[in-house]
């Protein structure tokens, strides 16, 4: 096969050299084509095919490096090798790096030197070639690659960026929701590490858990932090950490465990009654730990109490009630019977007059009539008969008075009926005072200015008489107060306003300031000693006349002078009765 060479070479002798060189061996191996210059071999190049290219420098100065550039540029797949004078080859090594195959040094090559090296040139061109051949389409195979995996990867990402973006909203609307719940929500670990808060959470085991939730602002978020550094279940008086409490035993079990009175105690020293329920957390049906809901159920206790000191209060009021239907039997008794005593009396005392007068005018000295006479003054009998009148009358107004008291305190007890009822409020206003007589006889005297054609008023009465014990008894407080030693008055007074009716109670006693007036219907203010009030009447009154009967309650007070409460009841219990009346 015949390698076709180029050989550019301005001279000609030594182009005839290293065409004689190559064709040495007679075979017909190379064919040469002499291009005298570089603009010749271009076009040769353009219009011929050949399989290698050589090129000396020599002294020419028409073959230059530069004009290397463009003749290699131009042969892009062809082998080039540059044939350099003795002391050319710096030239040859420039040629290299512009991308000559090889350079020869043409006094040191023979005609096998410079056939060996072309054929070289050749094989390594054709491994070059084929090398980046096979480079090149493993470039584009890669690139292919990269494309299709691209592609994919952004279809990946694109997918993955579409379910963390639901994912971050579904976190954040659980976390509204759970937020927005008026239970506190923790999510613990294994190890007992909150992974998980809810706002609830934050404020009742926060800093400032003793105030109500409404209008509080979390301190800072429980998550991150360790159960024990926040609260301990409190258990017989005794603090359970979190690897002796229920809380790790239903992350570890997956049993559920729930108490309704239980006692949460912060990091701090604070006690906080909730009710809670501990439940697994379970993920792929792994238990990745627990989940504990609880709620404040201080105001609940508080209820309770109170409700369970109303209910004592109501079996003491029925006790009495009952105690009062007891003593008015045998007060009947008594006061019948000391109305026939005194009838039998008058009979008997007029017998024994009328016998003494007759003893007297018929045997005047005899020893019955003086012995009579003796044992009548020995036993005083004039001042027995003048007496005894008045002890029986006393004793049957004594008898009156228990019957009263007895009455007023069966009506004062009554059990309180759920629907508004017509009452008679001077009645109700008597049976108060009655009930209440101990709290005020030893301080105060009582001024009553009843309307007597006053009607009835639609309401509660159990209530209304609640409102106004309480009235009463803060007036004897506050006489007890200002005249330790001497009695104030308490007035009372009732009168029809249109549609309403008012009720006036006044006293003398110590009066407000300013600022004790502004607050005393606010629950539990008080400016009572310890033990003496619970700062919860005036707010019950307020409720009972303002929320439950749409009624108006007022103060008057002047400190060192005495308070004056006005109660507006609308008559027939219609609050826009009140409205209208002036």
């Amino acid at each position: 096969m015949t390698t076709r060479v180029l050989l550019v070479d301005e001279s000609g002798a030594d182009a005839s050299k290293v065409i004689a060189m190559l064709a040495v061996s007679g075979r017909g191996e190379f064919h040469v084509t002499h291009a005298p210059t570089v603009g010749t071999a271009l076009t040769l190049l353009g219009g011929g095919s050949f399989d290698a290219i050589l090129v000396d420098f020599g002294k020419a100065v028409d073959v230059s490096p530069g004009r290397l550039a463009a003749l290699l540029v131009a042969a892009t797949e062809l082998p080039v090798v540059v044939l350099t004078e003795n002391d050319d080859e710096d030239v040859g090594a420039a040629a290299l790096q512009a991308g000559a195959q090889d350079y020869l040094v043409k006094s040191r090559i023979n005609g096998d030197v410079l056939r060996r090296v072309i054929r070289y040139s050749r094989e390594r061109t054709c491994v070059q070639r084929a090398f980046e051949t096979a480079l090149a389409d493993h470039q584009k195979r890669l690139e292919e690659l990269v494309v299709e995996r691209t592609g994919k990867l952004s279809r990946e990402i694109a997918d993955r960026v579409r379910i963390e973006a639901a994912l971050r909203e579904s976190q954040h609307r659980m976390q509204a929701i759970t937020d927005n719940l008026f239970e506190g929500v923790l999510v613990l670990d294994q190890a007992g590490h909150v992974i998980l808060s809810n706002q609830s959470a934050d404020l009742l085991l926060g800093e400032r858990s003793d105030v109500p939730l409404a209008g509080k602002e979390p301190k800072e978020p429980l998550a991150g932090k360790e159960i024990d550094a926040i609260f301990t279940l409190v258990v017989d008086k005794r603090r359970l950490p979190y690897q002796d409490g229920p809380f790790r035993q239903v992350a570890q079990t997956g049993e559920l465990h729930q108490e309704d009175d239980a006692v949460f105690q912060t990091a701090g020293g604070r006690s906080l009654m909730v009710a809670f329920a501990c439940s697994p957390l379970i993920d792929g049906g792994q238990r990745m730990g627990s989940i504990i809901s609880f709620r404040d159920i201080r105001a609940l206790k508080k209820a309770q109490q109170e409700a369970l000191q109303a209910s004592k209060l109501a079996s003491v009021g029925q006790l009495a009630a009952g105690i009062a239907h007891e003593i008015n039997t045998p007060t009947q008794y008594i006061g019948d019977n000391l109305r026939f005593i005194g009838d039998a009396f008058g009979v008997v005392s007029e017998v024994l007059e009328s016998s003494m007068a007759l003893v007297a005018a018929e045997l005047p000295d005899s020893a019955a009539a003086v012995k009579l006479r003796d044992e009548a003054e020995a036993a005083d009998l004039d001042y027995l008969l003048a007496e005894f009148p008045q002890a029986i009358s006393q004793s049957l107004e004594g008898v009156g008075q228990v019957s009263r008291i007895v009455l007023a305190m069966k009506e004062f007890s009554h059990p309180g009926e759920r629907e508004k009822v017509a009452v008679n409020l001077n009645r109700a206003i008597e049976n108060t005072l009655a009930v209440s007589r101990n709290e005020w006889k030893h301080v105060a005297e009582i001024d009553l200015d009843l309307d007597a054609a006053l009607p009835q008023i639609v309401c509660l009465p159990g209530e209304i008489n609640q409102v106004m014990l309480n009235l009463v008894v803060n007036a004897a407080h506050a006489i007890q107060l200002a005249k330790p030693t001497a009695k104030g008055r308490i007035a009372i007074a009732t009168r029809r306003r249109g549609a309403a009716v008012d009720i006036v109670i006044g006293d003398d006693g110590t009066g407000m300031p300013d600022e004790v007036k502004d607050r005393i219907f606010d629950p539990f203010f008080t400016t009572k000693a310890v033990g003496m009030g619970t700062g919860q009447g005036l707010a019950i009154c307020r409720d009972v006349v303002v929320a439950k009967h749409g009624g108006r309650i007022a103060v008057d007070t002047e400190e060192g002078k005495g308070t004056t409460f006005t109660i507006s009841l609308p008559i027939d219990g219609n609050s826009a009765s009140l409205d209208g009346s002036q």
